[in-house]
């Protein structure tokens, strides 16, 4: 059972409008950073709630002049890397047919649209595929670096490595996504 829980402080009137902004500001960026990273709409929700939890508990450390999204971006990752090591060695189930997501009569729910259409937009459907069967890290490097064009140093930052760790892993990353995509195209 574990120790009591201590229940929170009311929120501060600053610490409610510093997360208003945030969440208002950057929430659509956020999730789609977690949808990229998770591949599935309910992963990502619940990352991007559990990253602004965050916000709302340590937002005093934010330091002001510097990038919030890189910020975030840098929680989003560790809860997403703290998630695929509690994962590991769990069965994954597949949910049957029968549960598939309920038609919306035409339209697609607002919290997918952006990233969807994005990707159907811009990258097509081989390198959408290629981009899916990366690694969790190798994905999170390329979205950060030629989707999101962040920097080296950013990307740096937000994956809590050095620069060099960046640049090789971009390198390994990009060459699969390469091999993936060709492989894709080619008439079978």
């Amino acid at each position: 059972m574990g120790a009591p829980r201590v229940p929170l402080e009311p929120p501060t009137p600053e610490q409610k409008a510093f997360l208003e902004r945030a969440m208002q500001q950057y929430g659509k960026a956020t999730y789609n950073f977690a949808y990229r990273l998770t591949g599935n709409e309910a992963d990502a929700r619940d990352l991007t709630q559990d990253a602004f939890i965050r916000v709302y508990r340590a937002w005093r450390s934010f330091q002001p002049g510097t990038s919030f999204l890189s910020w975030i971006y840098r929680i989003v990752t560790n809860l997403h890397r703290d998630e695929l090591r509690r994962r590991k060695g769990r069965f994954q189930e597949e949910l049957p047919e029968d549960n598939a997501p309920a038609n919306f009569g035409g339209q697609r729910p607002l919290a997918v649209t952006p990233i969807e259409d994005y990707v159907e937009r811009q990258l097509g459907e081989p390198l959408s595929k290629a981009l899916g069967q990366l690694s969790a890290e190798q994905r999170q490097v390329v979205v950060l670096a030629d989707i999101e064009e962040y920097s080296y140093q950013e990307i740096a930052e937000i994956m809590g490595c050095s620069i060099g760790t960046v640049r090789s892993r971009l390198h390994r990353a990009r060459a699969l996504l390469r091999r993936l995509v060709e492989r894709a195209q080619r008439p079978t």
